[in-house]
């Protein structure tokens, strides 16, 4: 599957995702990425919780198997 760019809409990422083009789990790797690149110099996300996220990308992707269908992004919690 051909991953959509990190500088996309959510709208375009969410497209994807009903459209099958890419994963739950495959979004939020792009974005964990981004995140392990840029966050040492920008100190954006200050407290993790990538364990969470990734739980529920996966669980998103269990769902879209099993016939269901995303409708929206899950949310990945940044903090406390």
């Amino acid at each position: 599957m051909t991953t959509p760019g990190p500088f996309v809409s959510a709208t375009a990422m969410l497209d994807a995702l009903n459209t099958k083009q890419v994963s739950a789990v495959e979004l939020l790797q792009l974005h964990l990425e981004r995140i392990a690149r840029h966050n040492p110099a920008l100190n954006a996300i200050v407290v993790s919780d990538f364990e969470r996220a990734r739980a529920q990308a996966e669980a998103a992707d269990a769902a879209r198997s099993r016939g269901g269908r995303a409708l929206r992004l899950p949310r990945c919690r940044s903090g406390g």
